[in-house]
């Protein structure tokens, strides 16, 4: 399904905050939109979560430098946040994205495919980034260091999953089916899998580790990484 997109740059500027506040207050759970931005929207990240606190799960699709896309999807704030809450819906995008990309390859959209490679690509390097420099180093010094442990072999198969996002942007951009193919098998069997061991190890013993007033500001640390 599509995801309407608000370009905050038609925007006047003197306006443009409270109309994507207004937007993005909006959304009834499980609903979302796509911001587009000339910047990167930390002003508006910070104040989303100082007021309106578990209201939404957000992450980039585009960093610049001639826009920055920010997906948002609303969340019932009555809802304890969680890490599994928070990177199980990252998780889910970032697989929509994979699959789009494939669709339009194989129907040869090839500027369609370039553009949906890219999104993955940034969403899914991004996700990398934040469990290798923020979620693991939290549980490793909150469980006293595993030292070869869940997380040291997640850092591994991270490196496996950046290897697959190259292979993938290369054979889109080359217009190559096959490589196309050979990349999307690829990240279906490390990255997906990956995700699965997640979701049904890790993140559930992540949330459990940490009390609710810890697990409320790690997962703020992960939503503005």
């Amino acid at each position: 399904m599509a995801i309407s997109e608000l370009d905050g740059r038609t925007i006047p500027h003197e306006t443009r905050l409270p109309a994507i506040m207004d937007a993005l207050a909006g959304l009834a759970p499980g609903e979302s939109l796509v911001l587009v931005a000339p910047h990167h929207p930390a002003k508006l990240l910070q104040i989303l979560l100082r007021e309106f606190p578990g209201r939404f799960e957000f992450g980039p699709l585009e960093c610049g430098p001639a826009a920055w896309r920010w997906q948002f999807t609303a969340r019932d704030p009555s809802l304890p946040r969680s890490v599994t809450g928070y990177l199980v819906w990252d998780h889910r995008r970032m697989e929509d994205l994979l699959d789009e990309t494939s669709a339009a390859a194989n129907a040869g959209r090839w500027e369609d495919a370039q553009r949906c490679a890219s999104r993955y690509a940034t969403a899914l390097r991004r996700h990398a980034d934040v469990e290798d420099e923020v979620l693991f180093p939290a549980y490793e010094n909150a469980c006293g260091g595993f030292g070869d442990g869940p997380t040291a072999h997640m850092r591994a198969e991270h490196i496996q999953v950046r290897a697959g996002i190259d292979s993938l942007v290369r054979a889109v951009d080359a217009r190559d089916d096959a490589g196309v193919r050979a990349a999307d098998e690829l990240l279906r069997r490390v990255a997906i899998e990956h995700h699965a061991k997640e979701e049904e190890i890790l993140f559930p013993s992540i949330d459990e580790t940490f009390p609710q007033p810890e697990l409320d500001a790690l997962v703020q640390r992960l939503l503005l990484a």
